[in-house]
């Protein structure tokens, strides 16, 4: 269990923190109580930066819902929800690593 990387999975997550930092008055996330309290069944978006296709040097970037499906120690689990529409290197269904940080909007029903 670790967080994907370009390099082995062809795929990166984006840092939600670092972009509301740096662009505090346009870029919110929710609170870090919010993030650090997610359980099975959420729905929480998070920013895919992923190679256009395997080997390239093409770049997507894509925010996508992820329902949440464990809670390790310092990681979440999760599912993809949907497919990219710029980038075969990651698929609906796929299972997902991420952190507290990485999560930008939690879907409220």
């Amino acid at each position: 269990m670790q967080l994907p990387t370009y390099e082995k999975d062809h795929y990166e997550l984006d840092n939600g923190e670092e972009i509301h930092r740096e662009y505090p008055d346009s870029f919110w996330i929710p609170d870090s109580e919010v993030r650090e309290s997610l359980s099975a069944g959420d729905l929480v978006k998070l920013i895919f930066r992923m190679e256009e296709k395997k080997g390239s040097d093409d770049v997507s970037v894509e925010r996508m819902w992820v329902e949440v499906t464990n809670k390790h120690e310092s990681l979440y689990e999760g599912v993809l929800d949907n497919d990219p529409s710029g980038s075969n290197c990651v698929h609906c269904g796929q299972t997902v690593y991420f952190q507290p940080c990485h999560v930008i909007a939690v879907h409220d029903e």
